[in-house]
């Protein structure tokens, strides 16, 4: 049995403060608290209690190691739940469950009564949100692996880890460079069809960190990573763009803003890749738009169509393992 820990110290820490507070004025939200702290520390022990994955029934004359492992997740359609070992299934129930909780106390710092701890709060739910779009990340990539490639095994037993521990570690390395990028988006990049493309005018940013730029300098000149980045910044797919610059072409318009790309497309604010509510908050956006992307990417891929077969999130996460130390 591999013991799940509900809850990080920061996370602990977080919900003390958090209890402390509403004991002051509202009993009736301690009690709820209390009450789906309890869930999730049960749930917990669910998960822990669960095969795990790398445990060797002995069904089979080859014994189960993480080599055998990759080898069967690795286009093996895990991402159909049905293909999911029950660990897994319970442990995302469990993440999301843990993310509904802080989005319980972001609703009350937002109405006032959790105000003095709102960026802690903030802090933990992001965390958590990273975690599932890692999770998510990883699935998509190995997915689309021949198991052959030189990153199949580290991404097959980051993933494992993922799912033993349920921890937030691998979303560490990658989160901050793309909650960066996606926060600087609006004022990087105000029109479509600029003389300077989407990659010329990121290297301009100061306000990227140096990854970016290198990342940029490597693959900046590879055309699936172009139709990546402009997914990822315009919030519209490929096919949106695609169409957008036939309409700009045949009215001789050369430049658009984002409201005007909308009214020229006739598009509805939910057909946005991030989606249609402002009032979101912008990690949740960002996942969104990962998820709608994704999905695009799959479809390209299955039907051979044109447009970027990986997004930019894929992209970013093979790069970053690629100059990773070998483990």
């Amino acid at each position: 049995m591999n013991q799940i820990i509900p809850f990080t110290a920061t996370e602990r820490d977080t919900l003390a403060q958090g209890r402390s507070l509403l004991l002051q004025e509202r009993l009736d939200f301690v009690q709820i608290l209390d009450t789906r702290v309890e869930d999730l520390e049960s749930l917990a022990s669910i998960v822990g209690r669960a095969s795990s994955l790398t445990a060797d029934l002995g069904f089979s004359s080859s014994p189960r190691t993480l080599d055998t492992l990759a080898a069967k997740l690795s286009n093996q359609g895990i991402e159909e739940v049905v293909n999911l070992p029950a660990k897994v299934a319970l442990g995302r129930s469990f993440t999301v469950s843990k993310l509904h909780l802080f989005g319980f106390l972001i609703k009350l710092a937002q109405q006032g009564w959790l105000i003095t701890i709102y960026q802690e709060i903030l802090d933990c739910y992001h965390a958590i949100l990273f975690s599932l779009m890692a999770e998510d990340l990883y699935i998509s990539i190995i997915s689309d692996s021949n198991g052959q490639e030189s990153w199949t095994h580290r991404a097959t037993r980051d993933l494992v880890v993922m799912w033993e521990e349920r921890s937030n570690a691998e979303a560490i390395s990658f989160a901050p460079l793309l909650q960066q990028l996606w926060d600087v988006r609006h004022t990087l990049v105000p029109t479509l069809g600029t003389l300077l493309g989407t990659v010329e005018l990121l290297k301009l940013s100061f306000r990227l960190p140096e990854t970016w730029h290198d990342f940029l300098d490597e693959q900046g000149g590879e055309e699936e990573v172009v139709w990546a980045l402009d997914e990822f910044l315009f919030s519209l797919s490929y096919e949106q763009l695609s169409n957008l610059q036939a309409l700009m072409d045949r009215s001789g318009i050369e430049t658009v803003s984002r409201s005007e790309a909308m009214r020229l497309l006739k598009l509805r604010p939910g057909q946005l890749l991030e989606g249609a509510d402002d009032d979101d908050l912008s990690a949740i956006r960002l996942y969104r738009s990962f998820l709608r992307r994704n999905g695009l990417a799959r479809l390209r891929r299955d039907g051979e169509r044109s447009g970027p077969r990986r997004t930019l999130e894929q992209q970013l996460l093979l790069h970053l393992w690629q100059h990773a130390p070998q483990r």
